[in-house]
């Protein structure tokens, strides 16, 4: 009688009249997990110090995030999540971690993502079949729209001006591609290009380095007005430089369980570690962000059990605080912001009758319909029409996922078919 009694309460909870936890004014943690696991999750650290662990499982019951989670991306409403092992990206309101949509179609070895003009360009390692190639994919129809071909070995990716600048960690390159062009041209820097990094009209490229310490670092410097090196900071031989990030006035960079400062302004690198962590794991810090004043370390431990993340103050390199998070934490990102704007943003709010259905789902909505998708809970698409009355007698009795783009955004709800 109790689970009875359970599952009526969680599928009435999630169909009607509770609101979502929103993770706003914090920090995100991307949670890897254990390579074919399928454990991977996103944690939120809150202003006031509080862990959120799987946020992603907490506001979608039954359904998981997928398989090695590699990158996260920041867009307008949303967050894309791609996921390596899985061949897939997810799309998720970015302030419930609501799921909107999945998209494996044409995704080989997906590594990281840049947002423009409401595209996802992802690159993609491939196969030997395929190559090397960016995915392009349609945020408002969330579908892969074409792919472009590009050299092998692309790993990090950002969008300037409407260009992408991308690292080739198995090259000695960073390919350029003109959106509106659709040019493609190449750069040469050192061997494996691991970070990007823009300050003003510069890109600094970090090459040099393997994730475990091996290699010499260097930093490339390119500008980007002429897409030209201007020049090539050289990387005391002692810092195994692999991570790397900004806060304007220095750029940080990791060397195994330390992290070394290089001062912008000056052109000097600190002789002594600005932070020592003492992480004992061989491949030291597994990632490194600097966010608002912090400097914020992952900390894979095994690689099997929950992972630490050390959050370090760049006034002075002092431990602010230490978190326990998921199964092998690998990047960290600033989360959506709490909206201060006088001006009411539009809200779009979605109905749907009868429900629970046996045939036709009526949907109710407060703005024109663009398209409507129907997911099960394990964020499988079914059905994508256009129209505000869906026939979903071809379903499986359960619960599903409807989402309703509209011209002003879009709005999510569940239904029972019966």
């Amino acid at each position: 009688m109790k689970k009875i009694t359970f599952l009526i309460a969680f599928v009435l909870c999630n169909l009607f009249g509770f609101s979502q936890t929103e993770y706003l004014d914090g920090v995100l943690v991307l949670n890897e997990g254990g390579a074919g696991s399928v454990n991977s999750t996103v944690s939120f650290i809150s202003t006031t110090n509080v862990v959120t662990n799987n946020v992603y499982g907490l506001t979608n019951p039954g359904m998981s995030l997928g398989d090695t989670g590699q990158s996260l991306t920041m867009y307008k409403d949303i967050a894309v999540v791609v996921l390596n092992i899985s061949n897939e990206v997810k799309i998720v309101n970015n302030r419930t971690f609501q799921h909107i949509a999945s998209v494996s179609t044409g995704l080989v070895n997906p590594r990281y993502s840049a947002v423009y003009n409401d595209k996802a360009y992802v690159t993609c390692k491939g196969s030997t079949t395929t190559g090397g190639y960016l995915a392009v994919i349609d945020l408002t129809t969330n579908t892969l729209e074409n792919t472009i071909t590009i050299s092998n070995g692309a790993e990090k990716i950002i969008e300037v001006n409407g260009k992408l600048y991308i690292a080739h960690e198995d090259a000695d390159i960073i390919s350029v591609y003109d959106i509106a062009t659709q040019q493609l041209d190449e750069i040469q820097v050192a061997s494996t290009p691991s970070e990007l990094k823009v300050i003003g009209n510069d890109l600094y490229v970090l090459c040099g380095v393997q994730p475990w310490g091996t290699g010499t670092a260097s930093i490339y410097k390119i500008d980007l007005v002429t897409d030209t090196v201007s020049s090539t900071i050289a990387v005391p031989a002692t810092i195994k430089a692999f991570h790397m990030d900004t806060d304007g006035n220095y750029l940080y960079m990791s060397s195994l369980a330390d992290v070394y400062r290089y001062e912008i302004a000056t052109n000097t690198f600190d002789s002594t570690a600005f932070i020592s962590t003492g992480i004992t794991n061989f491949m030291g810090m597994y990632g490194m962000n600097v966010i608002d004043g912090f400097v914020y370390i992952a900390d894979a431990k095994n690689f099997v059990s929950s992972g630490s993340a050390y959050v370090y103050s760049t006034q002075n390199g002092t431990l602010s605080h230490t978190y326990t998070v998921g199964v092998t934490p690998n990047h960290f990102y600033k989360s959506a912001q709490t909206n201060l704007s006088t001006n009411k943003p539009t809200i779009v709010s979605v109905s749907v009758y009868p429900n629970p259905t046996t045939e036709m789902l009526n949907i109710q909505v407060n703005e024109t319909i663009k398209q409507v998708t129907v997911y099960n809970m394990q964020g499988r698409k079914l059905i994508q029409d256009a129209s505000s009355a869906l026939n979903v007698a071809s379903l499986p009795a359960g619960i599903y996922l409807l989402e309703v783009l509209t011209v002003k955004g879009t709005a999510s709800t569940k239904f029972v078919k019966k």
